[in-house]
């Protein structure tokens, strides 16, 4: 038996599977990954819809962010990564799709101008933001709510049809919820040091962009890296179906997994990349002030819908990357990615590619819904807002229930106390 420490990862998703790769690769431990579920990948999910492969769940990789780039060439995959071909996107509002300005920061452009071309706010709607150069400067102590922080300066409208279509989707939280420290840190900075946020916004410097696409993705989908990580974990006891119920000190110093369904497991250290929920049962005895806190963080449902339409389908070629819509609007869709306009491998089927995100305001009665009559709805709205002239040819309904967690005013605080 090896003398290097034995190091117990707790989640099988992206986050324990890329630990358990890098402790692998330092060479300087054994490692188990114990994962409650009978799939790894977490989040990450690819499932075959018509003959192709799409990605269900997490659906490109953030560029400008190395890690997941890095990972991906590690794993000799870095070659097959596609760049997004399209990133336009538009805002479904008052019957029309309404192209959001280009270089868009945090939901805001830095002046009025493209707003008005754009046609999203009214001519009321873009009187109040322009308040915002003439208000006094409003720097709020502690975490604001990002709805707080817009809708003081530019007004409710601005907020229901820039700020929260973009953040609040990404996020799958209402913006009156949703921490600008924490969700917003570059447009919490601007509004700090700033009188105005859009004479912040113009004032700010953009960061150099490097060359490349803004977003990634695989063809075949993103549980390519799942597998690839599974291959490389040869040397991990990969254990799925294996639920940790408590974590232990044991006597000697180190620690005791209380496995659900076998013997327990001893560890020198133990990595957890569980959901919160799941981190704080199992951190109770050892940490029960970090679990106390874990359990405060809430967490929010969405419902992902795949549909495939014939090429015929939409009148004219796509040419958005896809369309948000604001909660006001009262629909089923929060936002709708056009795949076949975005990534070139979904393009070149010469079929219509659809990912639909069920909209935060209708959440509640979605979940009661029936696979058809979601999809149903969901096609009706398509061809309200597309204009869509033929039913989809195959369809996959992926519902996410209690799978974001919600960073809300004081989520960074909380996290360091954890």
């Amino acid at each position: 038996m090896s003398d290097l420490p034995h190091i117990a990862v707790v989640g099988g998703g992206i986050s324990g599977l890329s630990a358990a790769h890098a402790l692998l690769r330092s060479g300087r431990a054994n490692v188990t990954l114990l994962e409650a579920d009978r799939r790894l990948g977490g989040k990450i999910r690819s499932e075959p819809i018509g003959d192709q492969t799409v990605d269900v769940g997490a659906e490109g990789l953030f560029a400008r962010v190395p890690g997941a780039i890095e990972l991906c060439r590690e794993l000799g995959l870095g070659e097959e990564l596609v760049g997004a071909a399209r990133t336009a996107t538009a805002v479904w509002t008052r019957g029309h799709l309404r192209e959001l300005p280009a270089g868009i920061f945090s939901g805001l452009p830095d002046g009025l101008k493209p707003v008005l071309r754009s046609g999203i706010l009214s001519p009321l709607g873009l009187a109040r933001g322009a308040l915002d150069l003439v208000l006094p400067a409003s720097r709020g102590d502690g975490d604001r709510s990002v709805g707080q922080l817009v809708r003081s300066r530019l007004g409710r409208q601005a907020l229901d049809r820039l700020v929260d279509p973009l953040l609040g989707t990404i996020y799958a939280t209402d913006c009156d919820r949703l921490s600008a420290r924490a969700a917003a840190p570059q447009l919490d900075a601007l509004a700090r040091g700033h009188r105005s946020l859009i004479q912040g916004l113009r004032a700010a410097r953009p960061t150099p962009q490097q060359p490349g696409p803004l977003f990634v993705s695989l063809p075949g989908g993103l549980e390519r890296i799942v597998v690839r990580l599974r291959e490389e974990l040869h040397e991990v006891d990969v254990r799925c179906s294996t639920p940790v119920r408590l974590l232990e000190r044991a006597p000697d110093g180190s620690y005791q997994l209380d496995i659900a369904n076998g013997k327990p497991l001893r560890a020198d250290g133990v990595l957890i990349a569980a959901p919160h929920d799941e981190a704080a049962r199992i951190l109770r005895a050892v940490s029960p002030n970090a679990a106390t806190e874990l359990e405060q963080i809430g967490y929010s449902s969405t419902i992902v819908v795949t549909m495939r339409y014939s090429a015929g389908a939409a009148p004219e070629p796509l040419s958005l990357a896809g369309f948000l819509v604001p909660q006001s609007e009262r629909r089923l869709l929060g936002a709708c990615t056009c795949l076949s306009a975005k990534w070139p491998h979904l393009t070149a089927t010469g079929e219509v590619w659809l990912r639909c995100s069920v909209g935060r305001a209708s959440m509640p009665g979605a979940l009661k819904l029936d696979d058809a009559t979601l999809v149903a709805r969901l096609a009706h709205e398509l061809e309200q807002a597309m204009g869509l002239r033929a039913k989809p040819l195959d369809t996959h309904v992926m519902r996410w229930e209690r799978s974001l967690p919600r960073y809300e005013p004081g989520h960074l605080d909380r996290v360091a106390r954890i």
